[in-house]
Order: structure tokens, then sequence, then C-alpha cells
């Protein structure tokens, strides 16, 4: 593996677990997305906050990297339910923060509690230069207790659930855990991408037999030879755990 690489996985169906330095802290990167998305569909479940609210999207709010709202004439307005959608399919980084700024005070952190992720840290907004003490902080086993309970329903209602699941299935960055699984398997995840930072974290959606893999790495060399060895070692938990082959 050409990076440092945190894993963690677990089988849906039997509880089966196990992990490869999966209590260490990496930067979160975008996958700490999902919980933001989690914290949303949670608020509106509880009735605090309507998926179907309008916010208008300036430039003010613009920031880089991954996203499209930049692109767009200033003063567009998107629902709440646009921008979560943005956010998990193209992981941009605008409509992130203005989720953040939709979201109660404290209400994130009460749901990395609830999941038990108490690694996890939002320690300041999407883009933004990081400072010691301000990061955005997690583990691989954070992850897979995060999507463990969302995939259980443990966190939502069935129906909250299912739009969760059905978001991170149209992710559109496909280049590590799915790569390399049958065409036909459908994978609900979430990747996320610093410099020398690749990680995806996903429902491997094994009929009969789902399970949770959450690959972190840090450290890297090149982005496109930690995606391929993050591929391959996809493709060998998915037979490990199909009993067609022992794991590389």
């Amino acid at each position: 593996m050409p990076a440092e690489v945190a894993a963690y996985y677990e089988n849906l169906h039997t509880g089966q677990r196990w992990g490869w330095r999966a209590e260490e802290d990496f930067p979160a990167a975008s996958v700490i997305k999902v919980a933001i998305m989690l914290a949303i569909l949670r608020e509106n479940q509880l009735g605090q906050l309507s998926l179907d609210q309008q916010r208008p999207v300036e430039m003010k709010d613009h920031v880089g990297g991954a996203g499209v709202l930049f692109e767009l004439h200033d003063g567009v307005e998107v629902t709440v339910s646009d921008l979560y959608r943005l956010m998990i399919v193209v992981s941009d980084n605008v409509a992130s923060n203005l989720l953040l700024d939709l979201l109660p005070e404290g209400a994130l952190v009460r749901l990395f509690q609830d999941l038990g992720m108490t690694s996890t840290v939002m320690g300041r907004r999407f883009m933004e230069a990081a400072r010691p003490g301000h990061d955005n902080r997690t583990t691989a086993l954070d992850m897979g207790l995060c999507l463990t309970a969302l995939h259980r329903g443990e966190l939502l209602d069935r129906n909250h659930t299912a739009q969760a699941l059905a978001t991170m299935r149209r992710q559109q960055f496909r280049e590590k855990i799915p790569q390399m699984l049958p065409p036909e398997l459908s994978v609900a995840h979430k990747t996320g991408e610093l410099e020398g930072v690749r990680h995806d974290v996903a429902v491997v959606e094994v009929p009969e037999s789902p399970y949770v893999l959450c690959l972190l790495t840090q450290k890297g060399g090149p982005s496109w030879e930690v995606d391929h060895a993050l591929a391959q070692l996809s493709l060998a938990v998915y037979h490990w755990h199909c009993g067609d082959e022992p794991a590389a």
C-alpha cells in the first residue's frame, strides 16, 4: 500500500468485525460529510428542519475544492434536499458549509456521541485553513459505527434511512472501493481527498449479506496509485467476505 492505511470491516448479517489501525485518527476529509447528512436528516425527522426550505447561494458563500455551486449565478436558490445531495454525490464544499450553518448548535456533536464516534471532531468549515486544535479528524472505526447504525436503522426512521442510502449510492467518485467490484453490485459510499489523503467508506450491499468497509489513508504517494491499491484491497475483502478466496 503506497500510503499509511487504516481499515474497518463489519459483516452486517453476522456482526463479525475486524480492523487494522482502526482506532488511529486520520484527517477526516470529506467522509465526515456522511455525518453532516445524517444530522440534517435527523433534524428533519424531528420536525426541526424542512428539506424543502430554500437557501440562496451568494458569492460570499463560495469556496473552492469539489462541487458545482460556485459555478452558478449569485443568489441561485437551492433546497436543503439539494444541498445534502450535492454534498454527498459530488462532495460540494459550498453545500456542506451551508448545511453546517443550518444545523442547530451542538447537533453534530450530539450525533457523534449518540453513534459512539468518540474520536471524530469537526473543528473547521470546509476549505478553511487548518489550525492546531481546529481540524476535522476521524477514525476508520468511527466511520464504521456511523455506517452500521445507518444501515440498521438505529439512527433514522425507515424513510430517512432509505433517503440517506439512496443518496450515497449515487456517489460519482467510484475509483476506490467500488472500482473493481462486480458492476451490478450496489455500493453506498462516500469518498474524501486531501493532499496525501485518499479515503472511501462504504456499505457494500451484497444480497443477503451486506458489509461495511472503511478505508482511510494518509501520507500517500501519487493519488492514482493509492486509489488502485484501495480498489485491490476492496476486491480482496469482497472475495474473502463471499468465501471465494482468502483475503490478500
